[in-house]
């Protein structure tokens, strides 16, 4: 662009079916697009998992200064790190599950996040289960996405009607 070199890196799918990465060597940049939620909880709208992880250490081997995430501050390579490991950590988890025979669901509600759950929007645990459990079954029919939503907000706390939960006094 101009006088500077940029380069796009296809990583996907991940994320999406169309990751990329923008690399500006000379501004020692990358923009990672939604590969990396920082502060937040990844979406696993596509996957396989494998390119997501795979794209994270593309990115922690590059020579870059500055990381632009889709979601979240600005990091560094310990925030992608922070992101491969979460990611590592829930198809360790969702596959351990998997195999015992539990549903995408009852796994998502049961894995522990430990640390990730102070992450925003932890309830997206249904989509990555769910997108995990759908790779290791190796169908490519994606669940419908109203469920998928519905999920979620009961991970959030709110009723399967969406409302929140009633207070007790």
């Amino acid at each position: 662009v101009g006088d500077k070199p940029v380069h796009l890196i296809e990583v996907g799918p991940a994320h999406t079916r169309g990751d990329v990465l923008v690399h500006s060597p000379k501004d020692r940049t990358v923009f990672t697009g939604d590969i990396l939620f920082i502060e937040g909880t990844p979406i696993m709208w596509q996957g396989p998992v494998a390119n997501w992880i795979k794209a994270c250490r593309l990115i922690e081997a590059m020579d870059v200064d500055h990381i632009v995430p889709g979601h979240g501050p600005i990091t560094d390579k310990k925030g992608v790190a922070a992101v491969r490991q979460y990611l590592e950590y829930v198809r360790d988890q969702a596959r351990a599950r998997f195999d015992a025979g539990m549903n995408a669901f009852d796994a998502a509600r049961d894995i522990e996040l430990r640390e990730y759950s102070a992450w925003s929007d932890p309830e997206r645990i249904a989509v990555n289960v769910d997108s995990l459990y759908r790779e290791f079954a190796g169908e490519s029919v994606p669940t419908d996405i109203f469920e998928l939503f519905t999920r979620m907000a009961e991970l959030a706390g709110f009723g399967s009607a969406g409302t929140p939960p009633a207070q007790s006094s």
